[in-house]
């Protein structure tokens, strides 16, 4: 669902840039740190194994199919597994320098 979100935030700036006459000449990517959210963007056929459907889910997987939106997968990029998950130490030091510096 926050992919969703996402992805129409990304469709309202394309078509924004658009009207000032700047039209994106590249599809737009999103990084998702959720694997099985990507696979099912971009398989149908896991829509039938889904137990709600929405049909923000179909515009979602339509503008990945056509190159406006590239998914990208990128959890070792999202500060917050350092509070929500066991990471590894290649993620702490990564994520420790963004939480800002102690007095």
């Amino acid at each position: 669902m926050a992919a969703v979100e996402a992805g129409k935030e990304i469709k309202w700036m394309r078509n924004i840039l658009t009207e000032f006459g700047y039209p994106p000449s590249y599809a737009s990517t999103l990084f998702i740190d959720n694997k099985s959210g990507i696979e099912v963007t971009k398989n149908p056929e896991h829509h039938g194994h889904m137990k709600h459907q929405n049909l923000q889910h179909y515009w979602f997987r339509n503008a990945v199919q056509h190159s406006v939106i590239v998914l990208v997968y990128a959890s070792c990029q999202n500060v917050a597994d350092l509070f929500t998950k066991a990471v590894q130490s290649q993620v702490i030091r990564f994520t420790v320098p963004k939480l800002g510096s102690t007095p």
